[in-house]
């Protein structure tokens, strides 16, 4: 990789690699896709010969950075809902998503649709149901969609001053068999906000104390969320749509795709563990296996399937500085233990792994080569891989990918690097509840 011949061949052998096709010539002609190549190379950088020389000057081992991903991010359009001209703002304080969250509903005028996963009848489950009832009052027609599992502590008796405003209010897969269409284990662990079809909201928080802040609650979980403006909101508004038809209601009408509101290029991928439709396990292998840099990975529950555990591996061969944080204090033991039976897989190969033990880690982001950034709903663990409703945003913008690095950078500072030394001394008892946990996860 020192050589300059070394690292074209580098370069060309990744794309070379790339098993995901460009699109057809006659796809590469349609005026969208030529709209959205050019607003690519606008948010990756390409326009500028300014631009370009600063980034060859911050990644002087891979000057052609830029035309690389381009290559990358143009292969993934085919998987669609792509568009260009959005704002994007990143939270990592719950008090301060929940503050935006309850302002943006108390000023929505015609529509509000609310995907959760947890929505627990707390202080701050409670206050968001009663924003939500005073929109429905004055005219807005909110539809909430919560799951059957992750909100099993919500009550008809707390949910009835929302239905009587008029909302209409749903439960995706019911604990009771007599209710349920589908498998138990398939659980909607979405987080989808969209107000008016102009804003929305998605990420990993949920809504209970335990996402928020101080202010609001008691912090337990360090998590990330996104709040985004422009044409991106109708995409993830198919994505809630999607969810909604599961339940056989019928489709819902989408809102208009929103005039541009920012610059940054965002793709929206949704997985619902069936065949065929693993967007954002195909994006991740994508996208890591063709890493040149460096490669961020933030998850607390660490039990990637077989081939994602070779992109990360293979990448950290090829000497891309590829890190993990995980959590040290988890909400789901079982799942720590599991993870810790694979961790000499990818600490062999030159993975860096960090623990954090001083809250607990709910946060699933990625930052790749300081351009892409990825923040959603999906663990690398079987349950998202294979089982859950999921959806991911991932953004090609410096800023937003430098502040899911900064955000990274900051939270492994306090964490604990796992070695490959200390993890080969444990204790004979530890490997084998380890070995055991990871088995019964594999299920």
């Amino acid at each position: 990789m020192r050589s300059g011949v070394r690292r074209e061949d580098k370069i060309a052998s990744i794309r070379s690699a790339m098993t995901e096709p460009v699109l057809p010539a006659r796809a590469k002609a349609s005026p969208r896709l030529r709209r959205l190549k050019a607003a690519l190379r606008r948010a990756i950088g390409l326009t500028s010969r300014r631009r370009r020389r600063r980034r060859a000057g911050r990644f002087p081992h891979h000057p052609d950075i830029a035309q690389h991903w381009e290559l990358i991010v143009i292969s993934m359009l085919r998987f669609g809902r792509a568009s260009s001209g959005n704002r994007v703002k990143m939270y990592c304080d719950g008090d301060e998503r929940l503050d935006d969250i309850w302002q943006s509903i108390d000023q929505a005028k015609k529509e509000i649709w609310f995907e959760i996963y947890t929505l627990e009848p707390d202080r701050v489950g409670n206050r968001t149901i009663e924003v939500l009832a005073r929109a429905a009052e004055r005219g807005c027609k909110v539809t909430l969609l919560y799951d059957g599992v992750g909100s099993s502590h919500l009550t008809e008796s707390v949910l009835r001053p929302l239905r009587q405003a008029g909302a209409e209010i749903e439960v995706f897969n019911p604990i009771w068999r007599w209710r349920r269409k589908i498998p138990l284990l398939r659980r909607d662990h979405r987080k989808i906000i969209i107000i008016d079809g102009q804003i929305a909201f998605c990420g990993g928080m949920n809504i209970s104390e335990q996402y928020a802040g101080t202010r609001y609650g008691n912090g337990r979980f360090r998590d990330c969320h996104v709040r985004l403006e422009g044409p991106c909101v109708r995409d993830l508004a198919s994505v809630f749509a999607s969810s909604w038809k599961l339940l056989h209601k019928g489709r819902k009408r989408l809102p208009r795709r929103t005039e541009p509101a920012g610059s940054t290029f965002a793709q929206v991928f949704a997985s619902s563990g069936a065949q065929g439709r693993r967007l954002i396990q195909r994006t991740l292998r994508l996208t890591i296996r063709n890493a040149l840099h460096h490669c961020y990975i933030t998850t607390p529950y660490f039990i990637p399937p077989l081939r994602l555990m070779r992109a990360i591996n293979r990448a950290a061969q090829r000497g891309v500085d590829v890190r993990i944080l995980t959590a040290g204090i988890s909400d789901v033991p079982i799942v720590r233990m599991a993870a810790q039976h694979i961790y000499g897989a990818f600490l062999r190969h030159g993975v860096s792994i960090y623990e954090m033990f001083d809250s607990t880690l709910h946060a699933k982001t990625l930052t790749i080569d300081g351009l892409y950034g990825t923040v959603g709903s999906f663990n690398l663990d079987t349950w998202s891989d294979k089982r859950n409703l999921e959806v991911n945003v991932a953004m090609i913008d410096q800023n937003v990918a430098g502040d899911i690095q900064s955000e990274f950078l900051k939270n492994i500072k306090s964490s604990t690097e796992v070695t490959l030394d200390n993890w080969q001394k444990r204790p004979w008892w530890r490997r084998v509840l380890n070995w055991a946990a990871y088995q019964v996860l594999r299920m």
